[in-house]
Parts: C-alpha cells; sequence; structure tokens
C-alpha cells in the first residue's frame, strides 16, 4: 500500500462470499447430504441462492424436506464441512491484502457471519487473517437458536458494530447477499455489495446500498483515499 489515506474507521465483512470462496464445498456438500438421503437436488444456480443464512432455511425450501428432514441433512452437512469442507476455502483475489493494509492503515477490521462461530473462526485462521481483525463475530453452534432468529443476520452485525466501538457512520458492511446489506442498513452503516459471491441477479441493487463493486481494487479505491 502506497500513497493511501484510510476513508473509513472499521470495516465489518461477511465471509462465505465476499472473503472466503468457498470452492464449490458449501453447495457441493450441500447436494452431497440431499443425494445420500434420496431427495431432489436443486440446480447449482438454486444451490448457490442458499448459501448466506443458515443452510436450514435452503434445505427447508427443498421439495419433500420437513423440519425434522432439514435438521438432520443440516447436521449431516456440518459434519462434513468441518471435517473436510471447510479447507477447500480460500481468500478472494486481492482481499486478504486489502485486509491486512485496512489494519496495517489503523482501521478496525471485523467479520459478521451468519456461519456458525467455530468454522467461521478456522476459515479466517487458515487463510492466515486471524491477526487482522479485532474482533469475529458468527452464528451460535446451536441449530435451533439460529433457527429462532430467522434468515437474517442484524443481531450478528449489531454485535460487531458493539464490539469495535466506532462511529457507525465511518463504519463499512461489505457483503454479497441482501442479508448483510440489510443488516448493515439497520444498524446505521454504510454499505457495499460485491458482485463476486453468491447473490441472485438483481438482488444487490433492489437492497440500494451505497455502493456496488466488481472486484476487490475497486473496494479499495472506496476505503482508501490517495493522500494529496
Amino acid at each position: 500500500m502506497t500513497n493511501e489515506v484510510r476513508s473509513y474507521d472499521a470495516v465489518i465483512f461477511d465471509l462465505d462470499g465476499t472473503v472466503a470462496d468457498p470452492a464449490g464445498a458449501i453447495t457441493g456438500g450441500m447436494a452431497r447430504a440431499l443425494e445420500n438421503a434420496g431427495l431432489p437436488v436443486p440446480s447449482q444456480e438454486e444451490l448457490e441462492s442458499f448459501v448466506g443464512p443458515s443452510l436450514f432455511f435452503g434445505f427447508s425450501s427443498v421439495p419433500g424436506v420437513t423440519e425434522e428432514i432439514a435438521d438432520n441433512l443440516v447436521t449431516e452437512y456440518r459434519a462434513w464441512y468441518v471435517a473436510e469442507g471447510l479447507y477447500q476455502a480460500r481468500a478472494y483475489e486481492g482481499i486478504a491484502e486489502l485486509i491486512r493494509d485496512l489494519y496495517d492503515a489503523g482501521v478496525k477490521v471485523a467479520l459478521a457471519t451468519s456461519k456458525p462461530i467455530v468454522p467461521a473462526t478456522k476459515i479466517i485462521e487458515n487463510l492466515g487473517l486471524t491477526s487482522f481483525f479485532t474482533a469475529l463475530h458468527g452464528a451460535e453452534m446451536d441449530e435451533a437458536v439460529i433457527r429462532s432468529h430467522g434468515p437474517g443476520k442484524e443481531r450478528i452485525v449489531r454485535a460487531a458494530v458493539e464490539s469495535l466501538d466506532t462511529d457507525p457512520a465511518r463504519t463499512v458492511m461489505v457483503g454479497d447477499r441482501l442479508f448483510d446489506l440489510e443488516s448493515g442498513k439497520a444498524c446505521g452503516l454504510v454499505t457495499v455489495g460485491v458482485r463476486w459471491g453468491f447473490a441472485p441477479a438483481g438482488e444487490l441493487e433492489e437492497c440500494e446500498p451505497d455502493a456496488i463493486v466488481e472486484s476487490a481494487a475497486e473496494l479499495r479505491g472506496m476505503l482508501f483515499s490517495a493522500d494529496s
């Protein structure tokens, strides 16, 4: 990073589809669980639309899946994902460098993800980014508790904001789905949607975030200003 000055005091990142590319592990793991249960597997596009909130809600939308079956599918998926799937994740191009540069510039960086906190923490560790985050916030490990909150993630984003103790107007929420952007707006944050994640066509525009970016380089241009 050269001749750049931070534009904000804090940045909160979503995980899957924003910082980490799951490399097909999430959708592949869901397909695997459904196949093992003898259930129909949705298209890849539909599976990708499930990424964001708890997978219970995605599984529940599959024809023939009751709440009990969805619970069992989540349990099977998680067992495989923790043992194998999460190790496939890699940082999107330019994101790891951006997070390091934000840290070096004195920007507080936090994670707010709907993924359960234990695997989320492990992914950040595997990416070599743990030391650059002020706080990591994720969903509870108890699926019943997660489900009781619905698909939104405002409580997780709000916890991240409180842990950062910064002015919401100078704090940015960066994410790839409506759940990220709506939660950021509810907390009074600047919101930025990223194109490289899992949002279906038109979803980001419908949320009307403060900005939509196509690349990590474009995101960098928003989070930093040139030092004149």
